[in-house]
């Protein structure tokens, strides 16, 4: 619950809160495709979606995008609403990820490949279009298309973050199609390839519960 006092009072007197587990409330959940935690979403008062805060977000700035949010600015309507007229890659993976977040993944893919098709296909907003898209093929149970897609950002984003983060997906995408042999090579691979990474203890745990080890006790 928020211990930060200008948000206790934009509650008590500016919106109202309800608190929801989504991991019991199964069915709001759903309807607000919600994927992540924190998730704030705000409504109007018939429970349609003005826009959401995905994540954690300074007191401050919180406050502020909600408020911009009960005015119209900033939501995906006013972001579409200024597509019509202006163009540009930072407004179009705004959109996109405005879709992703709400569960319009055929929707995301499109504003995605806008992203990709408008600039140079190998520069940084081109690796973080193409790790959500096969993220959203991951989470869609769709693992064949997820792995081609992150074994393709692997070959053309090769010595970058985008590589890194695309392989371990791979190994992840893996363990979820239940293929251990394959899960733990990938596992391996990405520790050989990248044993610096701040993912190298979550990668250890993973081929340990793979192979059916006791973890160690922390």
């Amino acid at each position: 619950m928020f211990i930060d006092t200008a948000v206790i009072d934009f509650f008590a007197n500016e919106m109202v809160l309800a608190k929801i587990n989504a991991e019991e409330d199964s069915l709001l959940k759903e309807q607000y495709h919600i994927s992540g935690y924190p998730t704030s979403v705000l409504t109007d008062k018939d429970g349609n979606e003005i826009d959401r805060i995905v994540g954690y977000l300074p007191a401050d700035e919180y406050l502020q995008t909600l408020r911009d949010y009960s005015n119209g600015i900033g939501t995906l309507d006013d972001l579409l609403r200024r597509a019509e007229t202006e163009t540009g890659r930072p407004l179009y993976f705004e959109i996109a990820e405005k879709y992703k977040y709400r569960g319009g993944s055929d929707e995301a893919q499109l504003w995605f490949a806008r992203v990709i098709e408008a600039g140079d296909p190998r520069d940084s907003l081109s690796g973080e279009s193409r790790v959500a898209t096969a993220d959203m093929f991951r989470r869609a149970k769709d693992y064949d298309r997820a792995l081609e897609e992150f074994s393709q950002i692997m070959s053309d984003f090769e010595g970058t973050m985008f590589a890194q983060d695309a392989e371990i997906y791979r190994a992840i995408v893996y363990r979820q199609k239940a293929d251990t042999a394959k899960a733990i090579a990938a596992f391996e691979g990405y520790l050989e390839h990248y044993p610096e990474s701040e993912d190298t203890t979550y990668a250890l745990r993973q081929i340990k519960k793979l192979k059916g080890e006791e973890e160690e006790d922390e």
